[in-house]
């Protein structure tokens, strides 16, 4: 065997092993290194005694054949994942030109041992012809792969519905493309299938309608805007945002109003989740409009027993633990809790957002509650959290000012809600009471203050006594004291 294959078999070698790390498809390395083996395999024809190896002729050439094929797997890593990796090069390019040496290397060995390649070629055609039309369903896949790859209309990470299958594109090779569908389940597709059915690429907002059903009794007018304003005011995981959710008029039934919340799903492929989150937010907000839940028959099923929650929690008690009422006999109580309002949230929904005008507090008696305030660099920082026994909102029910800050409901949040008609006559009748309630509010603000601007106790202490004074200033203006 001629020394300059040894070195040719070295240079293989130590190319393989320099682009390992920078090989996107390894699998041709790894090939190449079986290719080596195989040379040396061969190799070790030439030791046998001369009685049992093959020609010298038969040796070199099937050496050099091996070493060959290894090169093109070398050749085609170095060119496409190194050399032109930045460019955007289908495929099936390298796999053609894959093909195209495998061709070579073999006519080449044909040729060295004295085949008549040039024969091989005159009369092959029916040959050609049989294999052709054997290979058809093989070939059809590969035109398919060609095609998609040079039209570049399906790619990797795609949503696709192909007949009865639907899935996130894995990978487009020649023969086949592979999809993992939302079960998890890995579907093999022929391109050729893909070719002769229409295909269907999901966008990144795809439009869903969510029906649900009303009885008649309702004025669909005031049942659309409290859904729509349910879905837009706080964000949905996977619901875009913009085109914004709307509610309809789907159909008018037999015994009820055919209703559908209009979104857009912006991930392709986890629609059951989505589907779920809308169902719950439409649930809440028709339950805090004083709609019955049990009358949306078709799609959400209420247990005949009714979950405790506010029932169960007396609202005079709820006042009472509340510091800024401390002041308050249980007679004022008992008229302070008529003019409770019961309200539940689902998780994610935004109780109070920041810079909104308000004039009313909530009274927590279920759930918990996070309370955040956008930093400087546009940022949502979360400061606390308020579970049950604990109340928000109370600068804007006695000052009448913007919210300072947004209250989000972290799990389901029942709550009793206390507006600025309720405690009107109680501040006229104990003037004191809103001294009292500037004390408790200077302090909650400083808190608040103190983790927003990181402030020393001796700065804290003196800006809630400048606070206070100011706070009880603004509650005798808001109430005409």
């Amino acid at each position: 065997m001629h020394p300059v294959l040894y070195w040719l078999a070295a240079a293989i070698l130590a190319c393989s092993l320099a682009l390992w790390a920078f090989a996107h498809d390894r699998g041709r390395l790894r090939a190449a290194w079986g290719l080596l083996t195989l040379w040396g395999a061969v190799w070790t024809l030439t030791l046998l005694p001369a009685g049992w190896r093959p020609s010298g002729t038969v040796i070199s050439a099937t050496a050099v054949a091996f070493l060959e094929v290894a090169a093109i797997q070398i050749a085609v890593i170095l060119v496409f994942d190194i050399l032109l990796h930045r460019i955007h090069i289908p495929k099936f390019a390298s796999e053609m030109l894959i093909l195209g040496g495998y061709a070579a290397v073999l006519l080449n060995m044909l040729y060295k041992l004295g085949v008549n390649v040039t024969g091989i070629f005159a009369t092959s055609a029916v040959a050609a012809a049989v294999v052709g039309f054997a290979l058809q369903d093989m070939l059809s896949n590969i035109a398919g792969g060609i095609a998609l790859e040079l039209e570049g209309g399906i790619k990797p990470g795609d949503f696709i519905h192909c007949g009865e299958w639907s899935g996130w594109v894995q990978h487009v090779r020649l023969r086949h493309t592979a999809i993992t569908s939302p079960d998890g389940d890995l579907v093999i597709l022929p391109n050729s299938q893909l070719m002769r059915m229409a295909v269907s690429i999901c966008s990144p907002a795809q439009r869903r309608f969510i029906p649900f059903a009303m009885p008649y009794s309702l004025d669909p007018h005031d049942l659309i805007e409290t859904v729509e304003f349910a879905l837009r005011a706080s964000p949905i995981p996977g619901i875009a945002a913009d085109p914004a959710p709307r509610c309809i008029v789907k159909e008018m039934m037999p015994g009820h109003i055919a209703y559908a919340a209009v979104v857009w799903l912006a991930r392709p492929g986890y629609d059951v989740q989505e589907i779920s989150a809308v169902l719950t937010r439409i649930y809440f907000a028709l339950h805090r409009a004083g709609i019955p839940a049990a009358e949306i028959s078709t799609l959400i099923e209420v247990k005949s027993e009714a979950k405790a929650g506010l029932a169960s929690v007396n609202p005079v008690d709820v006042l009472r633990r509340t510091p800024i009422l401390r002041l308050l006999a249980d007679p004022d109580l008992f008229e302070l809790a008529s003019y409770l309002r019961r309200l539940s949230f689902a998780a994610g929904e935004h109780v109070l957002t920041e810079g909104e005008a308000g004039d009313s507090m909530y009274f927590i008696v279920e759930g918990r509650v996070g309370i955040s305030f956008r930093s400087s660099d546009g940022t949502e920082r979360q400061v606390s959290v308020m579970e049950v026994g604990d109340f928000f909102g109370e600068a804007s029910l006695l000052t009448g000012e913007a919210r300072t800050a947004s209250a989000v409901a972290l799990s389901r949040v029942d709550c009793y809600k206390l507006d600025k008609t309720g405690l009107q006559g109680f501040i006229m009748r104990l003037p004191e009471l809103a001294e009292d309630m500037s004390v408790v509010m200077a302090h909650r603000q400083m808190e608040l203050e103190t983790v927003r601007e990181k402030l020393d106790r001796e700065t804290a202490l003196r800006r809630e006594a400048e606070s206070q004074t100011q706070l009880l200033n603004r509650i005798r203006r808001f109430f005409g004291t």
